[in-house]
């Protein structure tokens, strides 16, 4: 984790008018859940109407919070910017000093070094409650948001560094690049949640990233989270990942729908790193795990192109460590999740090396496996080039299915 020692001088805000964003490129990305090909187009030159230059905190939070900046590019001077739940003279700030970014909104740092720009929100007064649970020191998700560059240093009571869960569009796009973020639960959360994100969209790209797992943490703990979550049904995230390097964390990679229904998630992981973490990834169509909610007719499909889920021997906490662990529907409550699909592709991957099984597939897993999870759940597991030699332990159903309506399919 990059160190916090150095403290920059600050001086004025500056403002230039028609000027193009930081990394002046955005994927712009379609498939067939939308209105698209299902690959990802050429990366286009993201203008920002205005860029404001932040030389302190006190600059950033204005520049953040003021609804006039909406569309502005922030770009902050090298310096450590310690977040707090109130000003100089004791005034609360906006959403318990988070950064909350306005629609269209970017924050960069310094290109081309990510550790001369450092966001603190180690304070143990900020707040990370919202209406739904727990959330990120920062957030995005409004229109086309984007946090490149920079350095976060994380909290132990929030659910993620960087949060894509900001609602107010019903498509959002989103890129999080060249990132070392570390100290919260999860590196970054691309996620719907709740009711108030029935059927919205989120395009995200995360690329070049380093995310390290937390020495303490509230909960579950996962490198990058892709989700739909808790009533955001008809929800839909397409996710393209690359490059990033994850570790440290109870679980890497996790891709699921979570107590939502009809919903979809799909990602596309080219040369990322998921190792020293409990399990690679988890990558789920449907999962259940209270009383209340459904996890119903999901669809969750993943591609994988030159990734490794090695040497991850990590805790896994209350988990079963694995390299990869695949399932259809998956619950701890009988009939919790159904009529669900998984597809996972994988090209030129490994997969190795790590506590417990390196791969493993189910068409319904129930844990504690007393009774069925549910039923009518298929997955299909393709291996290409040298991704061949992966051996894949796969499973119908645990327990068994007397229905026999849950499937695997492994194809070579």
């Amino acid at each position: 984790m990059t160190s916090k020692r150095t403290i920059f001088s600050v001086g004025a805000v500056s403002l230039l008018a028609t000027a193009v964003a930081c990394d002046q490129s955005a994927n712009r990305i379609t498939d067939a859940a939308g209105d698209g090909s299902g690959a990802p187009q050429q990366p286009q030159r993201s203008v920002a109407a205005t860029v404001l230059r932040v030389e302190d905190v006190e600059q950033l939070y204005a520049a953040v919070n003021n609804p006039a900046n909406e569309g502005a590019a922030i770009t902050l001077a090298p310096g450590t910017y310690v977040l707090s739940a109130t000003n100089a003279v004791g005034a609360g700030r906006p959403n318990g000093g988070r950064l909350e970014l306005q629609r269209d909104m970017s924050l960069c740092g310094v290109a081309n070094d990510r550790s001369a720009v450092v966001i603190d929100a180690t304070a143990p007064t900020l707040s990370f409650n919202v209406s739904f649970g727990r959330t990120a020191p920062v957030r995005i998700g409004r229109g086309s948001n984007s946090i490149e560059w920079l350095t976060i240093l994380g909290n132990p009571a929030a659910a993620a560094n960087i949060a894509a869960e900001l609602t107010g569009t019903p498509r959002t796009q989103i890129r999080v690049a060249h990132v070392v973020a570390g100290g919260s639960s999860r590196g970054v959360d691309v996620r719907n949640a709740g009711p108030t994100m029935v059927g919205r969209r989120i395009d995200a790209e995360i690329v070049d990233n380093e995310f390290v797992g937390p020495t303490e943490v509230q909960g579950a703990a996962e490198g990058i989270r892709v989700t739909n979550f808790v009533g955001a049904d008809n929800g839909v995230i397409v996710a393209t990942l690359a490059g990033n390097r994850t570790h440290g964390f109870q679980v890497g990679f996790l891709a699921v729908n979570n107590k939502s229904s009809n919903a979809i998630v799909q990602v596309r992981s080219s040369g990322d790193r998921f190792f020293a973490n409990g399990i690679g990834g988890l990558i789920f169509g449907g999962i259940r795990q209270t009383a209340t909610g459904a996890a119903n007719s999901n669809s969750t499909s993943v591609e994988v192109h030159g990734s490794e889920f090695v040497d991850n021997r990590a805790s896994p906490g209350d988990l079963a460590p694995a390299g990869i662990r695949v399932a259809g529907g998956i619950g701890t409550i009988p009939n919790a999740a159904s009529d669900n699909t998984v597809s996972v592709a994988l090209w030129g991957s490994k997969v190795s090396d790590n506590q417990g099984v390196n791969f493993e597939a189910y068409g319904a897993r129930m844990e504690p496996p007393s009774a069925v999870a549910g039923t009518n759940n298929h997955v299909t597991i393709e291996l290409h080039g040298v991704s061949k030699q992966i051996d894949v332990q796969a499973a119908a159903s645990q327990p068994v299915d007397p229905t026999g309506t849950n499937t695997v399919t492994v194809i070579r």
